[in-house]
């Protein structure tokens, strides 16, 4: 038995217990479990491809193959709930974690220490960044109702010129109305009345609704 290699994927687990301990402290649905077994798998389809083929294998073409293959798995991770999309973060994690196992088959070791140490750092400290600035900076859901004639395109760049890092959501048209909606930020202290003004200024809005995502 090669103790060097059952070190390895024993290791690339220990890397995914890491990541999949803070989702498991999220509550999501791929947790501990699911990311050991992600590094455990890449790091051993990694070693068993260097081990079978030979030694002078294309790490790249490894690395590839089980980049596609965890794609279907964060594909699932993925949900969508009306205008709000869940599992995005999960699904980059299985990502990562499937990454850090390749490095450990490939015996790159400070990279799946550093990577790992630095996605935790990310989950954890980045999110409560996230949230104080949506507290300061909350998000809003605009409905914006367009004159007849009206492009939504035109209507959606006048209003990121006012509100910077706004997103397009979704255009329903009919035969009588064209509306518009998308998520914004309010600027600093600004009301949701002063909003209002400030879009109804914009030439081809005929009425704007405002609420929380």
């Amino acid at each position: 038995m090669h103790w060097e290699t059952v070190g390895q994927l024993a290791a690339a687990a220990c890397l995914g217990t890491f990541v999949g301990l803070e989702r498991e402290l999220e509550a999501k649905w791929a947790g501990l479990r699911t990311h050991m077994l992600v590094a455990l798998g890449s790091a051993l389809f990694t070693i068993a491809g260097y081990d079978v083929v030979s030694s002078h294998t294309d790490p790249v073409r490894l690395a590839a193959q089980v980049a596609s293959g965890i794609g279907f798995l964060g594909a699932g991770a993925i949900m969508r709930g009306g205008l709000t999309v869940h599992g995005l973060t999960t699904a980059a994690t299985l990502w990562l974690t499937a990454a850090v196992g390749v490095a450990v088959g490939l015996h790159s070791w400070t990279p799946a220490v550093a990577a790992t140490a630095i996605t935790v750092v990310v989950l954890r400290v980045v999110k409560r960044a996230e949230e104080r600035v949506s507290v300061v900076h909350p998000t809003v859901l605009l409905t914006a109702d367009l004159a007849p004639g009206t492009s939504p395109d035109d209507i959606a760049g006048a209003i990121e010129e006012r509100l910077p890092g706004s997103r397009t959501m979704k255009v329903t048209a009919s035969a009588s109305e064209v509306s518009l909606q998308m998520l914004v930020r309010p600027g600093p202290e600004e009301t949701l009345a002063e909003l209002s003004g400030r879009l109804l200024a914009i030439e081809g809005l005929t009425g704007v609704s405002l609420g929380g995502e």
